[in-house]
């Protein structure tokens, strides 16, 4: 009997862990499907500038239910390697010195293996090769980023209670500090570097964002708030103007 109760036990563990799966991919299919993230052939931006295939299913060219690489997220994309990136530098970075930033990791490498502009569109380990127009992302497509990252914030870096003592330290004097600890329902923490820090997805939701045109102003894509100030300020504090230079109508 207890070997009995202890298989449905796991049985139903399993069960709601599989529902669980489910919902959470259903919710994202609905969301991504409206957006550029959409590369089948229901993408709503074929005439604008969209990637362009024949597939018609919207979540195989990111995640694939069996043999996925990573595992979490049950990740089907091929991944960049041996790749040299350009890293963020600033005389008030306090998360690496210049020439030492770490290396890309998590989800932020997973978000590279398209948009870095090495790795074909349609490059998936469970099906081969996909065909898209374009075949790989280049300079002047929508969503390109190139391996030139110093025009844009640094990932896969460390947020911690360290990195914000570091930054406010008062003999440093900078204008701008950082927020610790970070709560907030959409802008997160993610792993990285053996803990848990800045990626691409602490501040874009590959499967949709909530930004909205304010004054004429524009998010940038997929952003999780309403406006980049919203975002930008869950991490840094409200006491100097956030502007980084960045043109917040590109990726």
């Amino acid at each position: 009997m207890h070997k009995k109760g202890l298989i449905i036990f796991k049985s139903a563990i399993i069960g709601v862990y599989c529902l669980s799966i489910f919902v959470l991919c259903f919710n994202a299919y609905g969301g991504v499907a409206s957006t550029r993230h959409n590369l089948s052939v229901s993408n709503p931006f074929r005439g604008d500038g969209g990637v362009i295939s024949e597939e018609s299913q919207i979540c195989i060219f990111c995640h694939t239910p069996h043999n996925a690489s990573p595992s979490y997220p049950l990740w089907n994309h091929q991944v960049s390697t041996g790749i040299t990136y350009t890293a963020y530098e600033s005389l008030t970075l306090q998360s690496y010195t210049p020439g030492s930033a770490p290396p890309i990791d998590g989800f932020s490498k997973l978000c590279l293996g398209c948009h870095d502009g090495t790795i074909a569109l349609g490059a998936l380990a469970s099906k081969g090769n996909i065909a898209t127009a374009p075949v790989i992302l280049s300079e002047g497509d929508y969503g390109y980023l190139g391996t030139d990252l110093s025009g844009g914030h640094p990932i896969s870096i460390v947020f911690d209670a360290n990195l914000a003592s570091m930054r406010n330290d008062p003999a440093l004097d900078f204008p701008m500090k950082l927020n610790w600890p970070i709560n907030d329902p959409y802008v997160k923490l993610y792993p990285t570097q053996d803990g848990y820090g800045v990626q691409c997805t602490s501040c874009h939701d590959p499967h949709g964002g909530r930004g909205i045109t304010v004054n004429g102003v524009q998010p940038p894509p997929f952003w999780r708030k309403e406006t980049y100030d919203d975002v930008c300020l869950v991490c840094h504090d409200d006491n100097f103007p956030v502007d980084m230079g960045h043109d917040y109508t590109q990726p």
